[in-house]
C-alpha cells in the first residue's frame, strides 16, 4: 500500500509540473548519433554566435550550444568527439565550379603550371620533340595576366618555337595561334569575322596577327579529350574527395549539362556523392521569343527534375539558368564602358575596342522575362562594367513585367560594379557570384593596364555587401591542384584575399574594400546558400539544418590574417557522416 501511495504522489507531481516521462527503453531514440564538444563552434548565424558543442541525429543538427546543454543529447550509442579546443565551421560552399571539365582536365596528361612565357615556350618545345609534325599543341585557359611578363605570346614567338606544328594558346574567349595553325585552318586576310567574334588584323598590313577573339571555332582539327564516361565518373568522385579535404561540402556547377546532372544523380543513388551540388543549366540566349519559350518549356525533361530553379533535394538542386553576356577580364574581351588600353598585354591594336558583348540587350530582356514567368532564376557571365550595365538594364525591364526579387537573379563574376549598379542590385534583389582569388592572381596586371581610377571598382567586396548578397567562388576549370589550377579553388586562399587584398608583390589593392572575418566566412557559407535558395537547409550551424561542418587546425577568428590561407582541415562532415579525416 505504501508503495502504491508513493507512486500516485510521484505521478501527481509530474502532472502538476507538466513533465514528460520517457520510458527507459525509448530514451535512446532521441539521443544524438554524433556529438563534437570542447570546441569553438562558429555558427555563422545572424548573431555570429560562438558555441562549444554540436550534436547530430541522422543528417541534421539537433543541438548547438554549451557543452553541458549539448551533452544532454548523449546516449549509449552516441559517438562522442573531443575537439580539444579546435574550431568548427559550417562546411564551405564554392559558388562557381566546372567539376566535370576540371575533373578530367588532366586525364590525358598533367598540365603545366605556367608562370612565365619561358614556361609556355618550354612546354611547346617539349611537345615539338614528341609529337609528329602537323599535330596540334594546345595550352588551355592560359591567361596572360598570370604570366610574369603580363602578356600574350606573339605570333612570331610561337612560329619560332613551333615552325611545323599548329599551336593554339587558348585563354578563353581570346586565343592566339601560330602561322601553321592559321594555314591549316585557312585563316587569311580575307577570312570573315564569325558572329560575335573577331580575327584581329594588323592595322597597317591587314594580315591576321594570330589573335582570335571569340573566333577559335575557325580552327580545324584540334583534338578533344579521350576520357570515357566511366573515366569521367571516377574523376568527378576523386575531385569531390579533394574538395572535401579542403572543407568544401557544397558547390555550384555554373554551366551544367543534362549529362553532368545525370552523373551527379548516379553518384548520389549509389551513395558515392560527397558534396552537395547546385546545378545551373547552360542556356543559349539566342532566338525569337517563341523559340526561347519553347526551349525553356522543354528544358526540365519528362520527369521535371531538371528545373525550374529550386527543384530537387538537399543533395542536388537546380539553380538559375546561365548564359554568357560578354568576354573575359583575364584575356581582354570583357565588355567595358571605356576602351581597353592599346598594348601587348592583350594585343589590342584598335583605338575604340571595348571588348565583346555576346548578347544584346533585347535578348537579355526576352530571356529574362520568359524565364521569370516560368519560375527560373537567371545568371549571366558578366565580366566588364559595360556588360553589367546591359544586364541590369535587362533585369530592370524584366522586373517591370514580372517581379524578380524573389527569384534572386544573379550576376556571375561581376568584376567591375559601380555605385549606380550596386543601388540597382539592392532595388531588384540581384545577387552576385564573385571570384576573390582573381584579385590575387590578376590584380598586378590589371592595375598596370587599367590604372588607379578604373581599378578602384575591381572586386569591391565591402561595397557589394552593403547593398546585396554576394557569394565566393573559384570558377575552377583546369588542373586539380588547389593553388595551381585555373582558377585556384582553395577556399582558404579566397578567404584571405577578401581579408587583406594583398597581391603577391605586397601591394594592397584598394584596402578599404577588405572584409571582416565574419563577413568573409559568410561569403563562403550562408551567402552562397542564399544565392542557391538553400539557406533554410545549410550555410549556418543551427538546430534543424543539415549537419555539414568542418574541424580546422587553427582559430579562424584570432590567428594572424596571413595564416588563414594555410589553414588545414582536420575533419569534414557531410550529412552527419565523415567524408574526410586528416590522419
Amino acid at each position: 500500500m505504501a508503495h502504491r501511495l508513493i507512486a500516485l504522489l510521484v505521478l501527481a507531481l509530474i502532472v502538476v509540473a507538466n513533465v514528460e516521462i520517457i520510458p527507459a527503453e525509448n530514451a535512446q531514440e532521441g539521443s544524438a548519433d554524433l556529438i563534437y564538444h570542447n570546441a569553438k563552434v562558429l555558427t555563422v548565424d545572424a548573431k555570429f554566435t560562438v558555441a562549444q558543442a554540436i550534436a547530430v541525429k541522422d543528417d541534421r543538427i539537433v543541438a548547438v550550444g554549451s557543452d553541458a546543454d549539448v551533452l544532454k543529447h548523449r546516449g549509449s550509442k552516441t559517438t562522442l568527439v573531443d575537439a580539444k579546443g579546435k574550431t568548427i565551421l559550417p562546411g564551405l560552399y564554392d559558388s562557381h565550379t566546372h567539376p566535370t571539365g576540371a575533373a578530367t582536365s588532366e586525364f590525358d596528361e598533367e598540365l603545366p603550371y605556367l608562370t612565365s612565357l619561358n614556361d609556355v615556350f618550354d612546354y611547346i618545345r617539349a611537345k615539338v620533340k614528341t609529337l609528329p609534325e602537323g599535330q596540334w599543341i594546345t595550352l588551355r585557359f592560359a591567361f596572360p595576366t598570370r604570366l610574369k611578363e603580363g602578356r600574350f605570346p606573339t605570333l612570331a614567338e610561337l612560329d619560332a618555337v613551333a615552325p611545323k606544328h599548329p599551336v593554339h594558346y587558348h585563354a578563353g574567349p581570346a586565343s592566339i595561334v601560330n602561322s601553321v595553325a592559321m594555314k591549316l585552318s585557312n585563316i587569311t586576310r580575307d577570312t570573315k569575322n564569325p558572329s560575335n567574334g573577331v580575327v584581329v588584323r594588323d592595322p597597317k598590313t591587314g594580315e591576321p596577327t594570330g589573335m582570335l577573339r571569340n573566333a577559335a571555332g575557325l580552327l580545324k582539327g584540334a583534338p578533344g579529350s579521350k576520357a570515357s564516361s566511366q573515366d569521367r565518373r571516377e574523376a568527378v568522385k576523386n575531385l569531390f574527395a579533394l574538395y572535401n579535404s579542403y572543407g568544401i561540402t557544397s558547390i555550384s556547377d555554373r554551366s551544367s549539362s543534362r549529362g553532368a546532372f545525370d552523373l551527379f544523380h548516379d553518384l548520389h543513388k549509389k551513395g558515392e556523392l560527397t558534396v552537395r551540388i547546385n546545378v545551373c543549366p547552360n542556356f543559349s540566349p539566342y532566338g525569337t521569343r517563341e523559340e526561347i519559350a519553347r526551349r525553356l518549356d522543354g528544358l526540365p525533361g519528362k520527369d521535371k527534375a531538371f528545373g525550374p530553379t529550386g527543384v530537387g533535394g538537399v543533395w542536388i538542386r537546380i539553380g538559375p539558368i546561365k548564359f554568357f553576356l560578354d568576354g573575359g577580364m583575364l584575356n581582354g574581351t570583357a565588355y567595358m564602358r571605356q576602351p581597353w588600353p592599346k598594348g601587348d598585354t592583350y594585343q589590342i591594336v584598335e583605338d575604340d575596342y571595348r571588348g565583346l558583348l555576346f548578347t544584346p540587350l533585347e535578348q537579355v530582356k526576352i530571356l529574362g522575362e520568359e524565364s521569370a514567368r516560368r519560375g527560373w532564376g537567371v545568371t549571366a557571365h558578366t565580366a566588364g562594367e559595360g556588360a553589367m550595365d546591359v544586364l541590369l538594364d535587362g533585369y530592370d525591364f524584366v522586373d517591370r513585367a514580372v517581379s524578380i526579387k524573389d527569384l534572386r537573379f544573379c550576376i556571375t563574376h561581376a568584376n567591375f560594379p559601380s555605385q549606380q549598379n550596386l543601388e540597382r542590385c539592392k532595388r531588384l534583389g540581384v545577387v552576385a557570384d564573385v571570384q576573390p582569388a582573381w584579385l590575387y592572381k590578376d590584380g598586378e596586371t590589371l592595375n598596370r593596364v587599367l590604372g588607379k581610377e578604373r581599378i578602384r571598382w575591381f572586386q569591391p567586396f565591402k561595397s557589394w555587401m552593403k547593398y546585396t548578397t554576394i557569394g565566393g567562388g573559384s570558377d575552377h576549370m583546369i588542373k586539380l591542384d588547389p593553388r595551381k589550377s585555373t582558377n585556384p579553388w582553395d577556399p582558404w586562399l579566397g578567404l584571405q584575399v577578401t581579408l587583406d587584398r594583398k597581391l603577391p608583390s605586397g601591394l594592397v589593392l584598394v584596402p578599404e574594400e577588405a572584409l571582416s572575418r565574419e563577413e568573409a566566412l559568410r561569403l563562403y557559407t550562408i551567402n552562397n546558400a542564399y544565392l542557391g535558395r538553400e539557406e533554410k537547409d545549410k550555410g549556418t550551424l543551427e538546430a534543424g539544418k543539415l549537419a555539414d561542418f568542418i574541424l580546422i587546425d587553427r582559430d579562424y577568428m584570432t590567428c594572424p590574417v596571413e595564416d588563414i590561407s594555410s589553414t588545414r582541415v582536420l575533419t569534414t562532415i557531410v550529412g552527419g557522416k565523415t567524408v574526410y579525416d586528416r590522419k
